[in-house]
């Protein structure tokens, strides 16, 4: 897979030489993708990652990436250092493997960094990501599902749900929790369909080791339709951030969707 830069010349709407540069919402010193990975998936399908990193700022920025593996902690991973020319980008069809040089599945923090090595306020980061596969069946084209970058720090909320999965023969449901902090953290995973009649059912429990990701496909629903998924952190002790999400998959074609978790109402 190639492993390309550019410059954003092409892309900045300017009216003027003065005029300001637009800056996405998501654009920030720091930044999250939580679900990224290079693997094989289920019915023959293989899972890369297209992820696109720019620098908004008309000046040089050096970005530390840190990879934060599913099932083991990532405290230990040293982080990839880049930099990235002013109103710049870089970007690779399969940025965990060739980039980051990792395999599996797992999350991706950028940090925007001065060249001493510190946090930088200034940094002006803007991340895209999607998850995507050839065609399990053999036809020409790609499968895939985008994962939006989140704005660091997230969220420390006990409780967050996701919405408008779909659950059914033909859909699985997966749900994936991670942990940016440097401690463990252990969480209670429940949910129910719209069609199911009653109180949400209890799924599994999970602990999810520092700086990593856990990701499971829930079994247990009753009924078909779309599902609501509330994580609840159990951690005992003052919170600090996670994030999750809920995705459906196809299981014919590999297609799929996902919703990020957010803070439920108090």
């Amino acid at each position: 897979m190639r492993t390309s830069a550019f410059l954003l010349t092409s892309l900045l709407f300017i009216t003027s030489a003065n005029a300001d540069l637009i800056v996405p919402q998501t654009a920030a010193p720091h930044i999250l993708i939580p679900a990224a990975g290079n693997a094989a998936g289920a019915n023959g399908t293989y899972f890369r990652s297209d992820i696109q990193v720019l620098n908004l700022r008309n000046a040089e920025q050096r970005v530390q990436m840190f990879w934060l593996p599913q099932g083991s902690s990532g405290v230990g991973i040293a982080a990839h250092t880049i930099d990235i020319s002013p109103l710049s980008g870089v970007g690779s069809e399969d940025f965990v493997g060739s980039v980051l040089l990792q395999s599996g599945v797992g999350a991706i923090e950028f940090v925007g960094v001065t060249q001493a090595g510190l946090p930088d306020p200034d940094a002006r980061l803007h991340v895209t990501s999607r998850i995507w596969t050839p065609r399990p069946d053999g036809g020409a084209g790609t499968m895939s599902q985008t994962f939006p970058a989140l704005i660091m720090p997230g969220s420390t909320a006990r409780v967050k749900s996701a919405f408008g999965v779909r659950h059914s023969a033909q859909y699985r449901v997966n749900v994936g929790i991670t942990n940016p902090s440097i401690t463990a953290q252990t969480f209670r995973v429940t949910a129910f369909s719209n069609t199911e009649v009653g109180a949400e059912r209890p799924l599994f429990d999970v602990t999810v080791q520092p700086r990593s990701v856990e990701q499971r496909v829930v079994n247990g629903l009753i009924g078909d339709g779309t599902v609501q998924v509330l994580i609840e952190n159990t951690t005992q002790g003052n919170a600090v951030e996670w994030q999750g999400w809920a995705s459906g998959v196809d299981n014919s074609s590999g297609d799929a969707w996902s919703q990020i978790a957010f803070p439920a109402s108090q």
